[in-house]
């Protein structure tokens, strides 16, 4: 059924959310990741409040964490860049 599918998705707008973390935190360990990025679209409150519970759960692990905010146009574009640059450094430096 369609709504049992949308029920399960762990989407930040459900809270508390603590599966949502714990995926977070198992794909990572499950990938091999060394790093995580946290992408929000600006005016997303739920996932930029969530940013915080994702830092947290990452720093668990001891991975690098990059949170990212941007509403999609070429503005920030330069500043995006820089910064994942800069994310990109600091994993290669581990």
């Amino acid at each position: 059924m369609i709504a049992d599918r949308y029920m399960t998705i762990d989407c930040a707008c459900f809270t508390p959310n603590d599966e949502r973390m714990e995926n977070i935190k198992e794909l990572t360990k499950r990938l091999k990741a060394d790093g995580v990025v946290h992408y929000a679209l600006q005016f997303c409150t739920p996932y930029m409040m969530e940013s915080y519970r994702a830092k947290k759960a990452v720093d668990a692990l001891s991975l690098p964490f990059l949170r990212i905010e941007t509403d999609y146009s070429m503005e920030d574009f330069g500043q995006l860049r820089t910064r994942i640059e800069a994310f990109l450094e600091v994993i290669r430096g581990n």
